[in-house]
């Protein structure tokens, strides 16, 4: 499909190509989620095949995921497809209550 390709233009960002390999075999994530417990990482979620976990490193997570959430906005054939991110990372310190 030619906007699978359009999209694959920007494979350079690990989410996007990881999302395009999904697409190709014909599983479109109904969810994606950023999130750092158990371990940091990208999670897709299918109606109809088992979750995928996407291991990325701390120093690319944050750059790949805010990149890939404004590339697929421009498709509008993954509009159903939410995006979520988990609690916040757990290595950025936090306010004690008062």
């Amino acid at each position: 499909m030619q906007w699978i390709d359009d999209l694959e233009v920007e494979a350079w960002n690990t989410v996007i190509e990881e999302l395009v390999w999904h697409l190709r075999n014909g599983r479109t994530p109904t969810t994606i989620t950023r999130q750092f417990e158990p371990e940091r990482g990208i999670a897709f979620r299918f109606s109809s095949a088992p979750p995928c976990f996407l291991a990325i490193s701390d120093t690319a997570l944050e750059h790949h995921w805010k990149d890939a959430v404004a590339i697929i906005g421009r498709f509008p054939q993954l509009n159903a497809t939410r995006l979520h991110c988990s609690s916040a990372d757990p290595a950025t310190p936090r306010r004690s209550p008062a």
